[in-house]
């Protein structure tokens, strides 16, 4: 799959309502949870922390797919306008 495509189906997932609900209301509980575990348990806090990177990097890789689309499709027009300013002078 190509950059481009994998662009438009990451957009496809980040713009989803859907998604941004479900994304929102991981974001809230984890962070609520953290907030409410005892000082004491460090495994559970550690857990929990660990669950909040995961969630982040998910974000992550899907807005880095978007940003290697965006620039994938940059330089396909500007290989296109490179393209058009040889033939204009080729002429």
């Amino acid at each position: 799959m190509d950059d481009i495509t994998r662009a438009d189906f990451a957009r496809q997932i980040l713009d989803n309502p859907l998604f941004k609900e479900a994304f929102a209301a991981l974001d809230a509980d984890l962070a609520r949870q953290r907030q409410a575990v005892k000082i004491t348990d460090t495994e559970l806090h550690t857990k929990l922390i660990v669950c909040e990177q995961v969630l982040s990097r998910f974000r992550d890789v899907l807005t880095r797919a978007i940003q290697d689309g965006d620039v994938a499709q940059m330089r396909i027009e500007l290989e296109n306008k490179k393209n058009a300013f040889k033939r204009v002078f080729q002429r």
